[in-house]
């Protein structure tokens, strides 16, 4: 999973540009998940609402976050919470973020005055070219990152995600080096980085004792994707 966030003023055309990528992502064969971050209450899929444009440009799952945040949930929840959420649902190839400014994920930003050490093209959302969009989401597979506090650069235990995401967005760490991990922890609610060997320790024990259960009662025939959650409260 790969996140990028559109960031910029208000009425600078983070919106505009924002569906445009989506498109373009989803016509390269990506799954696409969005998440709007908003300072009011928001209607969910509201014909002509921002995340009702989401959905038409072809997002497989919008998130909307304002005074709460759907899904349904009547919270305002951390950024990093969400991203997890959406990993576990059903991870996307890109989660496209629409705002959420002082985060350190890569960005696009439509606000000259909001280009920081995380940003990676600033444009101009009233005046960029059709032909243009290919080329920045170009920049976007080659730049953007999974979240932050995962990214492992080796076997060894280190672990620094926004040293790794400042790399990766100049160009000194390619993603392809990162640890492959296929699981995802998160506790009280805090997503935990694994690198490849603890990652592969859990795997393997959890995979292991699942073989002595007779889970073919249940329906659970390829144990493609397995979900624990435990709960530790007396």
């Amino acid at each position: 999973m790969k996140i990028v966030s559109i960031v910029g003023m208000k009425d600078s055309g983070k919106t505009s540009l924002t569906t445009k990528i989506i498109s373009e992502l989803k016509n390269r064969g990506n799954k696409v998940a969005t998440i709007k971050d908003s300072h009011h209450k928001m209607e969910m899929d509201r014909e002509n609402t921002d995340t009702w444009k989401h959905k038409q440009a072809g997002s497989d799952i919008v998130t909307g976050v304002g005074n709460t945040t759907f899904f349904n949930i009547m919270e305002k929840l951390p950024l990093e919470r969400i991203l997890f959420l959406i990993k576990v649902i059903d991870e996307p190839d890109y989660v496209v973020i629409e705002g959420f400014k002082d985060y350190n994920y890569p960005k696009i930003t439509t606000s000259e005055e909001l280009i920081d050490e995380y940003t990676i093209e600033y444009v101009d959302s009233f005046k960029i070219k059709d032909e243009e969009i290919a080329p920045l989401v170009d920049k976007i597979e080659n730049k953007s990152c999974d979240i932050v506090n995962t990214l492992f650069i080796n076997n060894c235990g280190y672990n620094d995600g926004d040293s790794i995401a400042k790399g990766i967005i100049s160009g000194e760490i390619d993603s392809k080096d990162l640890d492959k991990t296929d699981v995802s922890l998160s506790v009280d609610g805090k997503v935990i980085g694994l690198n490849k060997f603890v990652n592969n320790f859990l795997r393997e024990s959890i995979v292991g004792m699942l073989k002595s259960l007779k889970t073919k009662q249940y329906d659970v025939k390829n144990k493609e994707k397995i979900e624990i959650a435990i709960n530790k409260k007396e």
